[in-house]
C-alpha cells in the first residue's frame, strides 16, 4: 500500500471506537498491514500521534523515542502509575530511562535508544 492510500485509510480508522465488524474487513487488515510493514506509513503515523501529543519529534534522536514519551507526559500530569510508560524521560539531567513501577520515581538509566541504538546525551 503507498502512503496516500494509507492516508486516506486512516481518516476512516483513526476515529475511535472502531466496531468490531470493522476489523474484520480486507481494508483495515491491509490498513494495519501497512502500518506495521511499511515503513513510511509507520513513520507518517508516528509523526502524528507525536505531534497530537504536542512533541517536536526532531527533538529526539528518533521518531520511536518520540512516540514512547507519550505515556511518559501522561504519567507526569498523573498522580497514578502508568503502566504503559516505558521509558522516561528527566530534561533537567537529559536523562532517558526505563521506568520501575513500584509507586516511585525510580528509573533504570539508559545511555543508548532501544529503537534506534544512537547514543543519548
Amino acid at each position: 500500500m503507498n502512503l496516500t492510500t494509507y492516508k486516506i485509510l486512516h481518516k476512516k480508522y483513526s476515529v475511535l471506537p472502531l466496531p468490531r465488524e470493522v476489523w474484520d474487513t480486507p481494508e483495515y487488515e491491509a490498513y494495519m498491514d501497512a502500518f506495521h510493514n511499511n515503513k513510511e506509513c509507520k513513520i507518517w503515523e508516528l509523526k502524528q500521534r507525536v505531534k497530537k501529543a504536542g512533541i517536536n519529534y526532531k527533538n529526539y534522536c528518533c521518531i520511536d523515542m518520540a512516540y514512547r514519551l507519550i505515556e511518559d507526559i501522561k504519567a507526569k500530569r498523573s498522580e497514578n502509575i502508568n503502566y504503559d510508560c516505558v521509558i522516561t524521560h528527566y530534561k533537567k539531567g537529559k536523562t532517558f530511562g526505563i521506568p520501575i513501577h513500584d509507586g516511585g520515581s525510580s528509573f533504570i538509566e539508559i545511555k543508548y535508544c532501544p529503537w534506534c541504538g544512537k547514543k543519548l546525551v
